[in-house]
């Protein structure tokens, strides 16, 4: 209500900011059922999980028959950074990149923003079940791989995993707002996959890369996976901190310039 000078009392400015607030959630719902529509519908995107969890198993099969059942430490996390490096990378940057690149294809991207959906909400919207997805995974491949659990760090790893997952998945989204359609958005994430995959996965074959892999998000995931495998103890350092928050950050950053620069925001 008003009061006789036309100030807002306290009852309607709570009114108004609740409905604010179930508005917001409204548009972060919407956005967020669209997402899992254009996942779900999409056959290729769907395997991938699939695809990442059947490898790292059969491998740890495989490898198993060869060693008469044991799988030393050096086997061992190469199956996680293989495991965890395609699901970050391959499921990350092609999952979501590939469902932006639809949406502008099918003309769904531009209805969002004509009903006034910000680019805050479309980014969490977007990133929420593609998130879950990568989460998931890297923990099933973690149980799966043979590494002892009793030395994981749950936390750490779960920080790390979390943060490197979301990375991810802000990445795709700058694949998928520059990708004209899905398969340039396949081309686009090429060269992503190609430094943020290759990298870290090849490192401990040069001493150049492995340096530069330090300094990569997924770097920071598999050089984790290797001292685990390892049955070393681990610890996120400042230097790993700093680089997943600060890939994060530009990540972002990246996204909202690109994002508005497509004059997808109205606000």
């Amino acid at each position: 209500m008003k009061s006789m000078d036309g100030t807002m009392q306290p009852t309607e400015m709570g009114m108004c900011g609740s409905a604010g607030r179930g508005g917001s959630l409204h548009k972060l719902a919407a956005v967020t059922q669209i997402k899992w529509l254009c996942i779900s519908r999409n056959t290729m995107i769907m395997i991938g999980p699939l695809l990442v969890i059947g490898m790292v198993y059969a491998c740890k099969i495989l490898y198993g028959v060869r060693s008469e059942g044991t799988l030393v430490p050096f086997l061992t996390g190469m199956l996680l950074n293989i495991g965890i490096s395609m699901n970050i990378c391959a499921d990350g940057f092609i999952m979501v990149g590939t469902s932006i690149a639809e949406e502008k294809e099918n003309h769904t991207l531009r209805a969002l923003m004509t009903s006034s959906i910000t680019g805050v909400q479309y980014f969490f919207g977007s990133i929420l079940i593609p998130f879950a997805l990568l989460m998931a995974v890297n923990y099933i491949v973690l149980f799966i791989s043979g590494i002892s659990l009793e030395i994981v760090p749950w936390i750490p790893f779960f920080l790390v995993s979390a943060v490197a997952s979301l990375t991810s998945c802000v990445l795709g989204m700058i694949v998928g707002i520059c990708a004209k359609n899905q398969m340039n958005a396949n081309l686009i994430a090429y060269p992503f996959l190609m430094v943020f995959m290759m990298i870290p996965v090849f490192g401990n074959l040069s001493e150049g890369l492995h340096k530069i892999s330090g300094f990569l998000f997924t770097g920071v995931m598999t050089g984790m996976a290797e001292r685990l495998a390892n049955g070393e103890r681990y610890v996120i350092s400042t230097l790993d901190m700093a680089v997943l928050l600060g890939e994060l950050a530009i990540s972002v950053l990246v996204f909202l310039i690109l994002y508005k620069r497509n004059g997808y925001e109205k606000d």
